[in-house]
């Protein structure tokens, strides 16, 4: 697989433009553009007096707030040092020789497959189709291929931002029950979806051979401060990431965020009042531009294809950064990801997009 690169990396533009950090226009990174709940702030430094304690390893009081939040069961929740380290422990967990991953998408998944010697297969997603998952071909695909035992998905996806459907999650799930294979399922951008998508999670049974992985880094906008949980009803798939879990890994400011951060009502109900409006308003703006192509989306990000040499590195001369997309695989470097803003931002990068495209057709 190529190098992945992620978004977010302002600090080395910032560098190259010699500009402050502050200058730059970020579209590269999916976080909430709400920023940190001010709300919280007391609760945050308050924690600083526990700096000198080691967090209790087994996290009762995080894992309590999630599982209220979720209406499940303390016992059902893993907590680690952002979704990231869920996945490589749900990854571990399941001894599987071949593992099958969308493209495009995380490019995470692959990684951590491979570093632990899985093979990994792909379900190529198709352009005219929206990249949407035709849940009947992946099933016919396993049937075929008896050697994949773990099925890792992402809904929504990234970067396509198309979800999958929970009747398409049963039958899959189902699948999985019958034919012994485990179903690892992504929802990071779960809830930052547009009209608040309901999650897999009110779905499982204790049958499920099934992992949810979700993280706190988007929706919160806590990239630095790293928090993921990890969702389960099945005894023996527990049993197998207790034994891979990692012990102190969520730090305890970390841990006193997460008890609190579903207290912050009003700044989750702006969030969703935020995305609700400016998702689509942003979607309708890209549309009406000729050279590019862009793909519907049920969540904060859209990609969207053009054809234009250089266009990110022409945005980074405007100190706007958005997010290639060459090292996803199934897509190349026409291919490109772009976060929802604030308003003035979004109509920022909408403007400069046509200067810069419209410029160049002249």
């Amino acid at each position: 697989m190529s190098k992945i690169h992620h978004g977010g990396n302002v600090e080395e533009i910032a560098e190259k433009l010699n500009v402050p950090m502050e200058e730059i226009k970020d579209f590269s990174a999916n976080i909430n553009p709400l920023g940190f709940p001010s709300d919280l702030w007391n609760v945050l430094v308050q924690s600083f007096a526990n700096i000198e304690v080691y967090p209790n390893p087994k996290y009762p009081e995080l894992k309590k707030a999630i599982a209220q939040h979720l209406g499940i069961n303390s016992d059902d929740v893993f907590v680690g040092n952002g979704a990231t380290e869920i996945l490589d422990e749900t990854i571990r967990a399941e001894k599987a020789t071949d593992a099958l991953v969308l493209a495009p998408t995380f490019g995470e998944y692959e990684r951590l497959f491979e570093r632990i010697g899985v093979k990994t297969h792909h379900y190529y997603l198709q352009e005219e189709n929206n990249f949407a998952l035709e849940i009947n071909e992946l099933i016919d695909l396993l049937k075929t291929h008896h050697e994949i035992t773990v099925i890792c998905l992402t809904s929504p996806n990234n970067p396509t931002g198309q979800m999958i459907s929970l009747k398409d999650l049963r039958k899959l799930a189902d699948f999985c029950n019958k034919h012994h294979r485990l179903l690892i399922l992504d929802e990071s951008f779960i809830d930052l979806t547009i009209d608040e998508q309901p999650s897999f999670v009110n779905e499982l049974t204790d049958q499920d051979r099934v992992y949810i992985v979700r993280a706190a880094t988007k929706f919160f906008a806590i990239p630095g401060l790293r928090l993921g949980y990890g969702i389960t009803k099945n005894a023996k798939l527990k049993t197998l990431l207790k034994i891979q879990e990692n012990t102190w890994s969520v730090n305890g400011i970390a841990d006193v965020f997460g008890q609190n951060m579903f207290r912050a009502k009003k700044y989750i109900e702006l969030t969703h009042q935020w995305l609700d409006v400016q998702q689509p308003a942003l979607y309708d703006a890209l549309k009406k531009i000729p050279a590019i192509k862009v793909f519907p989306s049920i969540t904060n990000f859209f990609l969207f294809k053009c054809t234009e040499p250089d266009l990110r590195e022409k945005l980074i001369r405007q100190r706007i950064l958005i997010r290639q997309c060459d090292d996803y695989e199934g897509l190349g470097a026409q291919y490109y990801r772009v976060a929802v803003k604030g308003p003035q931002d979004n109509v920022l990068l909408v403007n400069m997009l046509k200067e810069i495209l419209g410029r160049d057709e002249r």
